[in-house]
């Protein structure tokens, strides 16, 4: 060892300990210091918010899958009706000119109507159930909570 190192060849290693121990107290006081950890109030709130995030991600689930599932019953009932009507249209047209060629007014045309035909009561039908449907949604859409 040379002389050039002073008094660091005397020190012993208790005391290089100290020195070291100190210098790591020394950093960890002032990053103490420059830390600003979020107050309690803050991290409460953050908490509740993602809980309420969450459950409302948790709402929305049902809440998809029940409006696909109406898209789509309303998507089959729609090709079903079309396919009713386009089975039957070919027969029609007869029915067509008979009830409105011999009415003198749309009165007349009414009166001369089948109201048993399907061509007026799947349509009333379908308003009625519609109607229906509505009414309860927004029965329980706007019902007090």
């Amino acid at each position: 060892m040379t002389r050039d190192r002073g008094m660091h060849d005397e020190l012993s290693d208790a005391q290089i300990e100290a020195i070291v121990a100190q210098a790591i107290a020394d950093e960890a006081a002032i990053a103490r210091r420059e830390a600003a950890p979020p107050s309690s109030a803050i991290v409460w709130w953050r908490a509740q918010l993602r809980a309420r995030q969450e459950a409302a991600q948790m709402a929305d689930k049902p809440i998809a899958i029940v409006h696909a599932l109406s898209i789509a019953c309303g998507a089959g009932l729609a090709l079903a009706l079309l396919g009713i009507v386009l089975t039957s249209v070919r027969g029609s047209v007869g029915w067509l000119t008979d009830a409105y060629s011999g009415a003198a007014s749309i009165v007349t045309g009414l009166a001369a109507t089948d109201l048993s035909s399907r061509w007026i009561t799947m349509p009333l039908t379908a308003m009625v159930v519609s109607a229906v449907i509505v009414s309860i949604a927004a029965a329980l859409v706007l019902r007090d909570e």
